[in-house]
């Protein structure tokens, strides 16, 4: 679809983004650990349970759904309802991981995420304590570090969209306003839009192999260490794989 298009239908778009429960569409970026800064978090090992800071979602960063999540665009839902921590989107009881004891949205620094910028972005985090008899695969994955991928379940409430054209004054406004505030804008400067998410509905964290946003890991050990997400971003130049959703079921 091209930008006029996107302009054209952008009502009918939004309605079928709210309709919908986003979850997961990964696999286009190639993710990497090295030494990175500190960034605070839980962790803590018991034999049957471990408590550790996951990284649901970072805001100004698009996605592989083309979104970017504005700075505070779960406030509302972190005070209002809570969350769970799942895997693989399975809205089961049996698909529980783990029982979260904080959601938050906290500031950090791009450099900190392995980003080339300078400045803060705002990262969705919760502070979970993960149980052995829930799911022992997943458990020992968690206690080896192997798990270093998160996404989120929600729903969007206020949505914007962003286009590169001078002719599509509200749009051009959206991207003009926020364009320089995003880790990643060569990608959305390539695809000439994005959508901004102000505000969303948070409804799960789950571990996954690959998130939409990729720059969602688990912290390390006594918070001197932390995974270093480096992008190598190799997008073709079209979606080669189908967005993976799932109707509301809440």
């Amino acid at each position: 679809m091209n930008i006029n298009e996107l302009v054209t239908n952008k009502e009918e778009l939004i309605k079928l983004k709210k309709a919908e429960i986003k979850t997961v569409k990964g696999g286009l970026s190639s993710i990497t650990k090295s030494n990175a800064n500190a960034i605070k978090g839980v962790f803590k090992d018991n034999d049957n349970s471990l408590e550790r800071t996951i990284v649901g979602n970072t805001y100004l960063w698009m996605d592989s759904h083309d979104d970017v999540h504005a700075k505070g665009c779960f406030s509302k839902s972190i005070k209002e309802t809570k969350a769970f921590h799942l895997h693989d989107h399975e809205f089961k009881i049996t698909s529980k991981v783990g029982e979260p004891k904080k959601t938050y949205e906290q500031e950090i620094a791009w450099k900190d995420l392995g980003i080339e910028k300078s400045g803060m972005t705002e990262a969705l985090m919760m502070d979970t304590e993960i149980f052995k008899d829930y799911n022992a695969q997943i458990f020992n994955a968690y206690k080896s570090n192997t798990i270093n991928q998160h996404s989120v379940g929600m729903q969007y409430v206020k949505i914007d969209l962003a286009v590169n054209d001078e002719a599509s004054e509200v749009e051009y406004k959206v991207w003009s306003d926020n364009i320089e505030s995003l880790g990643n804008k060569e990608k959305a400067i390539e695809k000439g839009y994005f959508w901004l998410v102000r505000e969303a509905k948070l409804i799960e964290i789950s571990a996954v192999l690959a998130g939409s946003n990729e720059l969602t890991p688990t912290m390390q050990e006594d918070n001197a260490e932390a995974d270093k997400i480096t992008s190598e971003i190799n997008e073709p130049s079209k979606d080669t794989q189908p967005k993976t959703r799932r109707k509301s079921i809440i």
